[in-house]
């Protein structure tokens, strides 16, 4: 499942007229800090911790890279969540149409 990347249920949002809006609602989500990289972040390293993934003995050769996969994500992760506050600073406006076209810095 994480190599797959997880889809957040909204990613098919649309308003007829922006082909990206879900990428733009999570922009501003991400700059409001309502739900961000950190927090996606904060959460595997609670769970792979909690299940204590990386002490796992007796895998098989799948298992083992599985393990080297999901106990290396939260790196990957933590340099999204970097870029992703990086892009915050410097982000165009875009109008939503749910709110009167109102032009949101992202």
């Amino acid at each position: 499942m994480m190599r797959k990347k997880i889809s957040m249920p909204a990613h098919l949002m649309y308003d007829g007229r922006d082909d990206d809006l879900f990428e733009h609602f999570s922009t501003v989500a991400q700059c409001l800090g309502v739900y961000t990289a950190k927090d996606y972040a904060d959460i595997l390293e609670f769970l792979v911790g909690r299940w204590k993934v990386g002490d796992l003995t007796g895998l098989s050769a799948e298992g083992r890279k599985t393990q080297d996969y999901v106990c290396g994500l939260l790196a990957r992760i933590r340099k999204l969540e970097e870029r992703a506050q990086a892009r915050a600073k410097q982000g165009p406006c875009i109008p939503f149409s749910w709110i009167y076209d109102r032009e949101v810095q992202l």
